[in-house]
């Protein structure tokens, strides 16, 4: 898995980090994996302390994924991405191990060859650069807040406060991951624009009052080599720290009507066009426009030559008027 593929896991965050939440629900059934798990610890004695306690959930999640069927495709895929991030960071993260996570996964199949029988992890498996784990784990911890506020919001009975604690802790987490964005890492800015979006989306058109967006999150502003311009990532918000209230949350998706409006006039005209220049309904309409032109033309014309007509008469009847009214003089000849 290169560089750029491992972001493209980080839009299936959500759905990943809650069926994790799910399957550790039932504990009881990580049993089942404790006894050729148990056998791995004598490899990392001293090592890796916690190294049965990974294997028995790096199993447990990977057994979730395998089973899944050819027409599933796309969830494997995801999923086995899921499993070597997963692993990376309970090794590297949570614990701080030098144990490389292929190593790992060697030694867990050796002492259970039936684990993935089908060798589809076998190639997935690998380490992750330690500047790319640091950047996909803030993801994965933004992604995790935004899972919880969604809760929240779904969830009239929560309390605003807590949800305004999450806001707050997952704004500064944005935060901290937007500055390691740079021109040498657009993936990771494109994937933080992403969270972004779905964050803020997220807010919009609620029902109450529990949970509000109290300022939208920085832009996200990079240098796109292949497009040799800036990407800056559109700040609805009207002043630095400015409060929202939940009229102003339904900005953008009054923007977003106005666009649709826009959109489905210019469809229509350029629909109407090609009717008008390409079928027998536009010739039937040219036809009409044509005798309607006529028609008034003809209308005009015969208006113009009724005003000559009618200044003639008045002229020639102004000439008599004026005949009639000559003055006569008397002449005495006395």
């Amino acid at each position: 898995m290169t560089n750029d593929e491992i972001y493209d896991l980080c839009d299936e965050f959500p759905e990943c980090i809650k069926m994790e939440a799910l399957l550790f629900l039932r504990m009881g059934e990580l049993g089942n994996f404790n006894d050729k798990c148990a056998l791995i610890e004598k490899d990392y004695s001293g090592v890796l302390t916690e190294s049965k306690d990974i294997c028995v959930k790096f199993k447990y999640i990977a057994t979730q994924f395998l089973n899944v069927t050819e027409s599933e495709e796309s969830i494997l895929v995801n999923g086995l991405s899921f499993l070597n991030f997963w692993l990376n960071y309970q090794l590297k993260h949570i614990h701080g191990s030098i144990v490389s996570p292929k190593d790992f996964y060697d030694k867990l199949k050796k002492t259970d060859p039936e684990f993935d029988s089908e060798h589809k992890l076998k190639d997935k498996i690998d380490d992750i650069e330690e500047n790319h784990l640091k950047n996909i784990t803030l993801l994965y911890n933004l992604y995790e807040k935004y899972n919880t506020i969604q809760s929240i919001i779904n969830t009239t009975e929560e309390s605003e406060k807590n949800c305004i604690d999450h806001i707050e802790q997952c704004t500064h987490l944005f935060e901290k991951a937007n500055k390691n964005c740079s021109t040498s890492n657009i993936k990771f800015c494109k994937a933080l624009e992403s969270f972004k979006g779905k964050y803020e989306y997220m807010f919009e058109d609620i029902t109450h009052n529990n949970c509000k967006l109290l300022k939208l999150l920085p832009s996200v502003d990079y240098v796109d080599p292949s497009r040799g311009r800036i990407e800056p990532e559109e700040d609805y918000a009207s002043s630095a720290g400015s409060h929202m209230g939940s009229g102003d949350q339904g900005i953008s998706a009054r923007t977003r009507n106005i666009v649709a409006v826009i959109f489905t006039l210019i469809s229509f005209f350029l629909i109407f066009l090609i009717l008008y220049k390409a079928t027998p309904f536009g010739i039937y309409f040219n036809r009409k426009i044509k005798r309607m032109k006529e028609k008034w033309a003809n209308i005009e014309h015969d208006i113009e030559r009724k005003s000559i007509v009618e200044n003639t008469e008045f002229q020639s009847v102004k000439e008599k008027s004026n005949e009639l009214h000559m003055p006569y003089y008397c002449v005495d000849n006395s």
